[in-house]
């Protein structure tokens, strides 16, 4: 009798730690681990139709990844997700600054002809980011076109576009900058710091926006 006693009691805590460890399982984004808990778990249990849809889920996005792919994106928690959010855009900026040496000078001609362009029909504008802060940044410009255009900390940037409305972003020193811009023609935007951070949506536009 005590023998049993001890075994249902033994039974028990086992049951109950089980539960514990299984209370956050819908929380899990470990394919592995949600296989083991619809294994184990009742066949009446109420997650197990929410499980095995993300279970699918997270198989079909794991598909073609390697071990070490896998293993980098289980690294990136909620603590340091921002940390590889900056990763990311530094590994941007260089890729988008390391440019061949004759997509510059195409793009440097077509400034010049812009420039000294006095066709009223001309349908394109250029738009000059100057960087006053203290850290390299990527405006992104969305629109009739879109481009991700680097500006490096102290300097300056430009794309020839077409003329419309377009949304400018970007993140620089840990602060963000957001402006809808109506470019009608020649367009400078200068984004200044205070400090070492950009105030969030704070630029300023000479007043010929040549």
């Amino acid at each position: 009798m005590t023998k049993t006693f001890f075994m249902l009691a033994a039974f028990s805590c086992m049951s109950l730690a089980a539960q514990i460890q299984n209370s956050n399982i819908l929380k899990s984004t470990d394919a592995k681990e949600i296989e083991a808990f619809l294994k184990t778990a009742q066949r009446d249990d109420p997650r197990r139709g929410t499980l095995n849809t993300k279970l699918a889920a997270l198989k079909k996005s794991n598909q073609g990844k390697t071990p070490v792919q896998l293993a980098t994106a289980k690294s990136v928690t909620p603590q340091n997700s921002k940390f590889a959010d900056v990763q990311n855009e530094d590994e941007e900026f260089r890729k988008l600054t390391a440019g061949n040496p004759g997509a510059h000078e195409q793009k440097t001609v077509k400034l010049l002809n812009q420039l000294f362009d006095n066709d009223v029909t001309n349908k394109e504008a250029i738009l000059l980011i100057q960087n006053n802060s203290g850290c390299n940044m990527i405006i992104r410009v969305h629109g009739k076109e879109s481009y991700n255009l680097p500006v490096r900390a102290g300097g300056e940037n430009f794309v020839v576009l077409k003329k419309g409305n377009y949304q400018l972003s970007g993140n620089a020193c840990n602060a963000n900058y957001s402006s809808s811009k109506s470019i009608a023609k020649n367009t400078v935007v200068t984004l200044s710091s205070t400090g070492s951070n950009l105030p969030s949506g704070k630029y300023a536009q000479n007043a010929g926006g040549n």
